[in-house]
């Protein structure tokens, strides 16, 4: 189980009156967003998805994939290119190092950098994963003194992680989580941007990086990032001197549309091309404003041997390994604009919102984020109090039916975050939902008669 932020004891009545408002409005939402579902398919737009799209990729016959946001699919056609490159690198290993990869990649970054608005290609580098990006960033900027490295309660735990590594080794260096309250995620941007503000005036001078998340992880919600950062930059807030911003933008790219220069310019952003763009793993970007391209950082997880100095060199080759899934970056572009790649936005995010009312209405339950945070990924309550239910419901699905779904918790609420995809339609929901609610009394009996 996952667990968030504790939500306040309601009462049963409360709750009750809770459930029924929130079915009430599942049920309109459900026709508004079935009326949608409809005219992209009377349009001709959605003909090329759902089951038959599933031949496009290299999951199970059978399997269904619940959780597309925790490590993507990769397209057969996109296999198919890498294994091209794996063979041209193993064809000819110098020629491949020395002078094809350093060809290849600058496509990539070119890629890249006209889909997310950078300024200039020589602002973007190739990096393994979003992790790998925080870290180069984090962990090689110059602290001085000390001061406060911040971040919210949502990040996901890698920042955290990392934050708390450099409070413990470098000298009077601070990691401040800002506790999102009770209202998160459902107070919408209110209940993100109120704590940050409280936090940021009250280390007003100290703060030395401040880290968002684009898309939180669970629960996946969309946050509110161009505000964030006009408040960092705002001096009535936050002092004289601006705080640096590093966007994990992990869940970003290919699942809402990424504009950099839109989003205010931030110091440092990064996105995986694995998770929704539809990259091999281990295939992401990292942007850095040119004003933060500094001699020594940021500088990679792993300094190599090719005596490079500028911000690109530095990262274009990290020693030897498998540098194809930069590459086929390209031939990922290629498969979204063959599909079309505004169709896939529609229908995944149609797709997510008709899925997240049906569910909640056929359980009796809520949806847990607003509309406006919510994109491909969205959040739905199980019907069940119990965490060890929400557990074994997990279980059952993977090993009975080859299913996969999260169970996580949310303070007192149990939930699932679920990803709409193209090789999904509403078929695939509507099973879940009954599934689910026959299964549910089944494992309760199971595990009271264990407790006997």
């Amino acid at each position: 189980m996952c667990r968030a932020d504790k939500l306040p004891y309601m009462s049963r009545e409360r709750r009750s009156e809770g459930v029924l408002r929130s079915v009430a409005f599942s049920v309109l939402l459900v026709s508004v967003v079935s009326i949608a579902m409809d005219e992209l398919e009377k349009k001709g737009e959605a003909h090329k998805f759902g089951h038959k799209m599933k031949e496009e990729f290299l999951l199970a016959p059978g399997y269904r994939n619940f959780n597309h946001g925790s490590f993507g699919a990769m397209p057969n056609a996109v296999w198919d290119a890498q294994k091209r490159y794996q063979e041209q690198a193993e064809s000819r290993p110098d020629k491949w190092f020395r002078e094809d990869y350093q060809i290849l990649i600058e496509s990539s970054r070119a890629t890249i950098a006209a889909y997310v608005n950078a300024p200039s290609t020589a602002d973007i580098v190739m990096i393994e994963n979003a992790s790998g990006g925080c870290n180069a960033v984090m962990r090689s900027l110059d602290w001085g003194s000390g001061g406060v490295i911040m971040y919210l309660s949502s990040a996901y735990a890698m920042v955290k992680n990392t934050a708390q590594y450099l409070a413990q080794t470098v000298p009077g260096l601070r990691a401040v989580e800002v506790e999102l309250g009770s209202d998160f995620p459902m107070g919408g941007d209110d209940s993100v941007l109120k704590p940050l503000e409280k936090a940021l005036r009250k280390h007003a001078g100290e703060v030395k990086l401040f880290i968002i998340s684009h898309i939180a992880s669970v629960p996946g919600v969309i946050m509110p990032v161009e505000a964030a950062i006009k408040m960092t930059r705002d001096p009535a807030i936050v002092g004289k001197q601006p705080i640096p911003v590093l966007v994990d933008g992990a869940h970003a790219l290919g699942q809402i549309h990424v504009d950099i220069q839109a989003l205010g310019d931030p110091d440092y952003y990064l996105s995986n091309g694995h998770k929704w763009f539809y990259t091999p793993k281990s295939a992401a970007f990292l942007y850095v404003r040119q004003d933060r391209q500094l001699p020594l950082s940021p500088e990679p997880t792993v300094i190599s041997s090719s005596g490079k100095q500028d911000f690109v060199g530095r990262f274009d080759y990290t020693g030897t390994r498998d540098y194809t899934a930069f590459v086929a970056f390209v031939d990922a572009f290629k498969f979204r604009e063959k599909l079309g790649d505004e169709l896939i936005y529609n229908y995944n995010t149609q797709l997510a919102a008709w899925a997240a009312a049906h569910l909640s209405q056929r359980w009796g339950t809520k949806v847990l984020s607003p509309p406006h945070m919510q994109a491909y990924m969205f959040n739905v309550e199980l019907p069940t109090k119990s965490a060890a239910v929400g557990a074994a419901l997990h279980d059952r699905l993977e090993q009975d039916y080859d299913a996969y779904m999260l169970s996580l918790q949310l303070g007192d609420i149990v939930y699932t975050r679920l990803s709409a995809q193209v090789y999904l339609d509403k078929a695939d929901f509507e099973w879940l939902g009954d599934i689910v609610l026959e299964l549910i009394p089944k494992i309760e009996a199971e595990i009271a008669a264990k407790d006997k």
